[in-house]
């Protein structure tokens, strides 16, 4: 878990994973986590990546 957060530190893509324990009893929980991250990754704003393919094709010839 702790690679993967770093490694996508380094790709411009920081915060946008979350790993959270939740029992199926726990569905209030659910609903709150998930919630959270939604809001969370909305505040972040659209993928840095975001073109990049669309970019490489450009230079590639594709």
């Amino acid at each position: 878990m702790t690679f993967l957060q770093e490694l996508l530190k380094f790709m411009g893509l920081d915060g946008r994973l979350h790993l959270d324990w939740i029992s199926s009893a726990e569905a209030q929980k659910f609903v709150q986590v998930v919630t959270d991250f939604t809001d969370k990754i909305k505040s972040l704003g659209p993928s840095p990546l975001t073109g990049k393919r669309e970019i490489a094709m450009i230079q590639q010839g594709v």
